[in-house]
């Protein structure tokens, strides 16, 4: 989580600054100030919050996952763990998975309010929306289900991103060189499943209306 939190949450301010300027913009193209905390705030839980949390994470920790298990399968550690009757699935890839599925929910949350900060900030900044106005809509649309699905989301991120980063590092072989390719094939990976995930996710949402206004 610590590894993560600086890079999701510069990741939230730059999220905050983005939809503040497409809330301002827009708001004050079609004369809708008053509902720009309403439109960004239900973008940040609905969708880009999960999207931007999960890549971060996935760029940063999951790709230290993939190297660091490559690491000790390249140098014999987890041979050696086998010759004293320690399995290292039990104890190197599943503690990281739980890790990597609890970490990325807190770190979702946290992500959550630092761009609803942020973008309360530059909406002020930029175009001049006060704070009470943006608050005076701005949860109005949010119900349950979307901030549940949206957790559920980042949970299976999380998972995915934990065991591919992992078994690509636990099945490694090869030295240095291939080892980079499989950091960068990791990054890769874990990109696309975020993305997928996502795109089943709306998928589902759509079908059966969960989470929707």
């Amino acid at each position: 989580m610590l590894e993560g939190f600086g890079t999701i949450m510069i990741g939230a301010v730059v999220q905050g600054l983005f939809l503040a300027w497409l809330g301002g913009h827009y708001g004050g193209r079609f004369g809708a100030y008053i509902w720009a905390g309403t439109a960004t705030t239900f973008a940040i839980f609905r969708e880009t919050s999960v999207l931007m949390a999960g890549t971060l994470f996935a760029s940063r920790v999951g790709t230290a996952f993939t190297v660091e298990i490559g690491s000790m399968q390249m140098s014999g550690q987890l041979d050696a763990l086998r010759l004293m009757a320690v399995e290292p699935t039990q104890h190197i890839v599943i503690p990281r998975v739980l890790a990597s599925i609890i970490s990325l929910l807190l770190l979702k949350a946290l992500s959550d309010g630092v761009a609803i900060i942020s973008t309360m900030f530059f909406l002020k900044h930029w175009f001049g929306i006060s704070y009470p106005i943006f608050l005076e809509h701005a949860f109005e649309f949010l119900k349950p289900p979307i901030l549940t699905q949206s957790f559920v989301r980042a949970g299976i991120i999380g998972f995915f991103i934990g065991l591919n980063a992992c078994g690509l590092g636990y099945y490694f072989q090869g030295g240095a060189i291939e080892l980079g390719k499989t950091t960068t094939k990791s990054t890769v990976i874990n990109f696309i499943y975020v993305l997928m995930v996502d795109l089943i996710f709306q998928v589902v949402l759509e079908t059966t209306g969960w989470g929707t206004v």
